[in-house]
């Protein structure tokens, strides 16, 4: 670790020493004071200056994975979504603590990093199978982030994640039900479980995510105008559901059919039926409760979800691709892109382009057909 000092007049002198790179640009970081003083004294307060410096660095490098993952995730967990704590806590039990909690936070590699992403892809995952793509991505990013905050503080020069094997996570080919899968699905929980049915769907046709779905309240539906605001969510925190904004951080609505809002004000007159013929505007829609203190869990939900498809005979799909269920079927039938993104509340049109452009209708088949003729109109003639 070198310092370097100068005159910057008569008996003014700055001092300097290398305390590493910044984790984001690369640049070298200078720790500089200036002091009044002679040359000796100053020589002198540069070597306490350098010595300071390593202190800081040899303290922290010599400390454990462990201390660095729990001090970066204490401060940084402040600002996070209850969601992402529950998820980057799992990823530090589960991966990172037992794996390389007890090496030195100086002596982790990026060598060691590789055959840390090697090992739990090949068996880190449930029952020793691999682990996911995208689960090990989410690992690396966490680490990632760690070890940058280690650069700020001093502890390490660079950061070996940075260097690290890139993960490659493909994007999930989507399978969306069918109009009659759906049907079927639907047909399946009419009759014996209303509330569940009533769930699915508005899934189904409002295209909405499963938190935000289930942090539902009665004073979120208009049924004057036939409208469902989408205002929260209902999501699984470290210690249990909780209430919290939405995945974008802002409110949309969007209007329903006929038959959906049929189907949610016969649910709201059995709601004031169980509560003594009050219905609370604060009330969870989808809850065990009669006065709708709490929403049902929404692990619970997707479980739920997966009996019921394999009860009605149909093939493996998730509970989110009702979502994408609605935009492709608008799409195919020609609803306008504009309309279908804020029904998804997506903030860019394009957002909904990328993913749902197989579904555009387009000309496509009319150039198969003009290509076709071209060649066997050449053929005959």
């Amino acid at each position: 670790m070198d310092g370097s000092m100068r005159q910057r007049s008569a008996g003014s002198w700055e001092l300097r020493v290398f305390a590493g790179r910044d984790p984001e640009t690369g640049k070298r970081r200078y720790r500089t004071r200036t002091v009044r003083a002679n040359r000796a004294e100053a020589t002198r307060e540069l070597a306490k200056m350098v010595r300071e410096v390593r202190a800081i660095r040899q303290i922290g490098a010599g400390s454990p994975m462990s201390d660095l993952l729990e001090a970066w995730f204490a401060i940084a967990a402040a600002s996070w979504a209850p969601t992402t704590v529950r998820q980057t806590r799992s990823v530090l039990d589960r991966y990172l603590h037992p794996h390389i909690g007890a090496v030195r936070v100086g002596e982790l590699t990026t060598a060691r990093i590789d055959r840390l992403y090697a090992e739990l892809g090949q068996a880190g995952g449930i029952g020793g199978k691999p682990l996911a793509p995208a689960t090990l991505a989410r690992t690396h990013v966490v680490l990632r982030s760690a070890l940058a905050h280690a650069v700020r503080w001093e502890w390490i020069w660079d950061n070996p994640a940075e260097r690290a094997h890139r993960i490659q996570t493909p994007p999930a080919e989507q399978s969306p039900p069918t109009v009659y899968e759906v049907a079927v699905l639907l047909g399946h929980v009419e009759r014996h479980q209303l509330v569940f049915h009533l769930f699915l769907v508005v899934a189904a046709f409002c295209g909405a995510r499963r938190a935000q779905i289930l942090g539902l309240r009665w004073r979120n539906i208009s049924f004057e105008r036939a409208r469902i605001a989408f205002c929260a969510g209902w999501v699984e925190g470290p210690n249990g559901p909780v209430l919290a904004a939405t995945k974008t951080k802002r409110r949309h609505a969007v209007d329903i059919d006929p038959g959906t809002l049929a189907l949610l004000e016969a649910h709201a007159d059995r709601c004031r039926a169980a509560n003594g013929g009050v219905l609370p505007p604060d009330g969870f829609l989808f809850s065990d409760c009669p006065t709708g203190t709490a929403a049902w869990k929404p692990n619970r939900v997707t479980k739920a979800f997966a009996r019921t498809r394999t009860a009605a005979g149909l093939r493996h799909f998730r509970l989110r691709e009702l979502r994408d269920f609605m935009a492709t079927e608008m799409i195919d039938a020609g609803v306008p892109l504009p309309v279908v993104a804020r029904r998804l509340d997506h903030r860019r049109t394009s957002t909904t382009l990328d993913r749902y452009a197989h579904a555009v209708p387009g000309r496509d088949a009319l150039a198969a057909e003009a290509l076709w003729h071209r060649v066997h109109d050449r053929q005959a003639g």
